[in-house]
């Protein structure tokens, strides 16, 4: 199950000021820099949650059940460890430094300890994308690639955007981020990006029979 509501458009956050929601995602798989509250976190989010949800597989129970968001921060570092000011740098949001500070020293506790029973190649995905240092974790087009995942692995079914971006387009054009549009107008534009790609797909499908029954050899004894 997905949610879409909080996704922004590529093009946009590739800009000088993304227009990024500051409260996102549930808790217990919200990234340190969402929880420090940077505006300018990047797809790496998402990632990190993909880490919690395979430690999640792997043990049966959430991976950091913190129950506000310092104690997040508090079971985060239990596994990661304290920042260094590099990764402090590296959220780029100005409470950084003050929220880590109020937080105690912790005993630091390896995912081998937590993860114990979990392969060796299942605790490097994970630490891959569990990194508190967002320009340091993992890319999805990278992890896809992991041997951990290697027999799912399909290079021809996993598109790297944005390569392939897909835009959601009414009568006026491209509607951006910053639009407020009703529910019934999103069902209605889906709605009818929903058909056209249908009719395209006929059209080319028609196409290619067309072409193939063009191209046929002719046989000798009906001829």
């Amino acid at each position: 199950m997905c949610d879409f509501g909080l996704c922004r458009n590529i093009a946009e956050t590739a800009g000088p000021q993304p227009h990024l929601t500051d409260y996102v995602a549930t808790r217990w798989y919200r990234a340190p820099e969402i929880l420090l509250g940077s505006p300018r976190y990047t797809k790496g989010v998402d990632m990190w949650a993909v880490g919690c949800i395979l430690g999640e597989m792997l043990s049966g129970r959430p991976t950091f059940p913190g129950t506000s968001t310092m104690n997040q921060l508090e079971k985060i570092m239990e596994s990661t460890g304290r920042p260094s000011p590099e990764d402090v740098q590296s959220i780029k949001s100005p409470f950084a430094g003050t929220m880590l500070e109020s937080i105690p020293p912790t005993r630091q506790i390896s995912l081998n300890e937590v993860f114990s029973s979990a392969s060796a190649q299942a605790l490097d995905l994970m630490s891959q994308c569990l990194q508190f240092n967002p320009d340091k974790g993992v890319r999805a087009a990278d992890a896809l690639k992991h041997p951990y995942v290697a027999e799912f692995h399909n290079p021809d079914d996993e598109p790297d955007y944005p390569h392939g971006a897909i835009q959601i387009t009414i009568d006026k054009g491209v509607v951006d981020d910053n639009t407020k549009l009703s529910a019934a107008d999103y069902r209605e534009m889906l709605y009818k990006d929903i058909n056209n790609r249908r009719k395209e797909a006929r059209r080319a499908e028609q196409a290619r029979q067309s072409s193939g029954r063009a191209t046929a050899p002719v046989n000798e004894k009906t001829a």
